[in-house]
């Protein structure tokens, strides 16, 4: 009977077999894809909107959908100068389909960060890399800590990425027959770029180009000829970005047309007016951002063949498109880690064609390391200095990640796939990001008290913001009329005697003991407060009631 089955059977299973259906790359390839879109969308719907980065963009974003004014973004009732517009833009077009909530937005940053993949695949492609380098360049491009960190958050740089690889595309089609659509590709990309950005789209997707005689397969474009059209593209994207930006300065008046053709750009090379660091910086970061890859890629032993012409195009593909941004970005005083985004797909790319080409292999244990580092971090960090019914889940996220990194110090046969090590990653970092929520995340969501706030505009209370609110309470709350602001003493002292009946919002240091709050929440490291003015009023009169002590004679 047993034989009779066999044979019956067998036949099947091998017929399987052969067209794929039993094979492990076939059935887990997509649920690994599948389990790295699981791992990615869950921080989507349960991350609140974080201060001041990400509540202060929702505000511009918000005003602009209130409003129905897109030229000119808006923030706190004055123009909104430090960011370009195409983001807001791309926002509310998402909330036209799903109406406005925080979650539309992360998950529009996710939708570009995944759509970065195929043009990165793209891109191998036409630089000569097989299925097999393509697939892994993708899965270290997903799974490095940059990408898994940066895939949900409300910034402007996945926007960029996404225009810069499209560029670096539409460069391979400038220089053959198509060239036409390379023109056309490249001039919406560049200013693209410019209008999610600012120039410094033309300086990662554009810089690649000057080169494209070095790196670029088969090149046999006259240098006269393409550099012609390169021209031609730098020429459309300037216009594309100048048809928003003149009327854009007409309507937002002097100070703003100054700010978005001079201050936004010079204000960030020299002496920044925001996040100035040294000139070695990034020299540190960008390992960081590249982890786990960066410990646990080594040289293999003996080495496989491959085609040296495609190791060639990409690692000189990769060395323009890193080596000369990386430098420049060196130079300018403003730094951001997520400012290199951008720079790290090449990086990938050049791995992937050596893993897949078997010059390099994964090595299981050296994943581990920044697995275990990471976990004890989040349940040391989040977890022991929080009170014990908010620690726990901290702790328990941050030994899931332990177990995690421990899990890559089991022996194996064969090195870990790199979507085996990239879903690690993503699996890391969505604890990291759930420890967070779990922690100390009260103290950054602001949403209880923007609907105070909300209810009290409503209402007709006034309200006055002592500090630099930043949109703080603008998008949590739906707010629809600016709350004016001022660090001044004095400022704050006139209003409240004049808005006796109004609120004062605070989180500045010299309100924590201010008494008769009418309502206060942890926030960061202190807390933010309402308070009546009459109260905020009566506190500057008694202070202003004390005596100045007089100088002592004997002291210098």
């Amino acid at each position: 009977m047993r034989t009779v089955s066999a044979q019956l059977i067998e036949p099947g299973m091998t017929a399987l077999h052969r067209i794929g259906i039993l094979k492990q790359s076939s059935v887990g390839r997509p649920l690994r894809r599948v389990a790295a879109l699981i791992l990615l969308l869950s921080p989507v719907f349960f991350l609140p909107p974080v201060p001041i980065d990400e509540t202060r963009y929702l505000a511009v974003a918000w005003h602009m959908h209130s409003s129905g004014q897109w030229l000119v973004p808006w923030l706190d009732g004055a123009a909104y100068s430090d960011k370009a517009p195409l983001l807001f833009w791309l926002i509310n077009l998402a909330w036209s389909v799903t109406g406005v909530h925080a979650w539309a937005v992360r998950l529009l940053e996710l939708l570009l960060g995944l759509s970065t993949l195929p043009l990165l695949g793209s891109l191998g492609r036409r630089l000569g890399a097989d299925d097999a380098a393509t697939e892994n360049a993708q899965w270290l491009w997903l799974g490095c800590m940059a990408l898994a960190i940066y895939a949900d958050v409300i910034m402007f740089d996945l926007l960029l990425t996404f225009c810069t690889l499209t560029a670096w595309l539409a460069t391979t089609i400038l220089a053959g027959r198509r060239w036409p659509a390379g023109v056309l590709l490249m001039g919406l990309a560049l200013g693209a770029g410019i209008l999610a950005k600012g120039p410094v789209a033309l300086l990662v997707g554009g810089l690649p180009a000057l080169f494209a005689s070095y790196w670029m397969p088969g090149f046999q474009t006259r240098p006269a000829v393409f550099y012609l059209r390169l021209f031609i593209v730098l020429l459309a994207s300037v216009l594309l970005a100048l048809a928003w930006a003149i009327p854009a300065a007409q309507a937002g008046g002097p100070a703003y047309a100054d700010a978005i053709f001079l201050r936004q750009t010079m204000g960030r090379v020299v002496h920044s007016f925001a996040h100035a660091r040294p000139w070695w910086w990034y020299l540190p970061i960008l390992p960081a951002m590249t982890l786990p890859w960066t410990l646990c890629l080594a040289r293999h032993a003996p080495i496989a063949s491959a085609s040296r012409s495609t190791a060639k195009a990409i690692g000189r593909f990769a060395a323009t498109a890193v080596i000369p941004g990386f430098v420049v970005f060196s130079l300018i005083s403003g730094k951001q880690p997520h400012y290199l985004l951008p720079l790290i797909p090449p990086l990938a790319l050049f791995a992937g064609e050596r893993i897949g080409s078997g010059r390099w292999r994964i090595v299981a244990w050296r994943t581990a390391p920044t697995f275990i580092t990471v976990g004890l971090a989040v349940a040391l960090g989040l977890g022991w200095r929080e009170a014990p019914d908010s620690a726990m889940g901290a702790v328990a996220c941050g030994v899931l990640i332990v177990l995690l990194g421990v899990s890559y110090l089991v022996p194996r046969a064969q090195p870990p796939s790199a979507s085996a090590v990239a879903l690690g990653t993503l699996a890391a970092v969505m604890l990291c990001k759930l420890a967070f929520v779990l922690s100390i995340g009260p103290r950054y969501d602001v949403r209880a008290m923007a609907q105070h706030v909300a209810a009290a505009q409503r209402d007709g209370i006034p309200m006055l913001f002592a500090g630099s609110q930043y949109g703080l309470l603008t998008f949590a709350g739906r707010l629809t009329a600016a709350i004016p602001d001022t660090r001044d003493p004095a400022a704050v002292a006139a209003w409240v005697h004049a808005h006796p009946d109004g609120w004062v919002i605070s989180d500045d240091n010299d309100y924590q003991d201010m008494p008769a709050p009418l309502y206060k929440q942890a926030y960061f490291g202190r807390s933010l407060g309402i308070w009546p003015a009459s109260a905020v009023a009566a506190e500057a009169d008694r202070k202003r009631e004390i005596p100045t002590p007089a100088p002592n004679p004997g002291e210098d």
